[in-house]
């Protein structure tokens, strides 16, 4: 009986050494992307400071000679809000002027403007000059396909509200002249700011007490 026993033993030793013994291997989990209902939305988002009027590195005249700082017709700070759609892709190299949601500001100062994006701390900082109703953006360095590149566009004041009509503006893949166009740009008017050219030049009008 005992060899019988043996017997089958080394039998089923045989067996195992055939078939390798295969056992099953403990499972491991699988990574998967996490989604909507796994991200955490607790964390404290990222406050960018509003520096739509500071100009902290001037324009450098990569296409034309700087313009003489003299005010234009259309000189201040003007804002727009473009909504949200679906959630902002991450991005280290984008092209400049992509219409991301939220608010943009377009600053006109003596022949430099300024755009800035609140939310996504995009900033762009060049030159600009004004004739009749046109307008010509230059020495913009986001502009990256060829620097020297031109915006033209015609533009129309109704009270506070700015647009703008592209003539041609292949500037940053023509991205500049699609945010450009895509609403009004409306003022935002400064308290002490003289309300027209010509009270800015006699100074005459009625000031605010903080501004005199």
């Amino acid at each position: 009986m005992y060899t019988r026993l043996f017997r089958l033993a080394i039998l089923i030793g045989l067996v195992c050494l055939g078939v390798a013994c295969v056992v099953s291997p403990t499972p491991v989990a699988v990574p998967t992307a996490p989604n909507m209902g796994t991200i955490r939305h607790d964390s404290p988002p990222r406050v960018v400071p509003d520096l739509s009027m500071v100009i902290e590195v001037p324009p450098f005249p990569y296409s034309r000679p700087l313009p003489p700082a003299e005010r234009s017709p259309i000189d201040g700070l003007f804002t727009k809000t473009i909504p949200f759609e679906g959630t902002p892709i991450p991005c280290m190299r984008c092209a400049g002027y992509r219409l991301e949601g939220g608010v943009w500001s377009l600053y006109l100062n003596q022949g430099v403007f300024k755009f800035f994006q609140q939310d996504t701390a995009f900033e762009s900082v060049g030159s600009f000059t004004v004739t009749g109703n046109r307008i010509e953006f230059f020495n913009d360095p986001f502009c990256e396909e060829d620097l020297s590149m031109v915006g033209t566009y015609s533009w129309k004041m109704d009270k506070d509200s700015l647009t703008f009509q592209v003539i041609d503006d292949p500037c940053s893949i023509r991205l500049r002249a699609k945010n450009l166009t895509a609403s009004p740009w409306i003022r935002k008017r400064d308290p002490c700011e003289p309300p027209n050219i010509e009270a800015a030049v006699t100074d005459h009008w009625n000031k605010p007490p903080e501004c005199k």
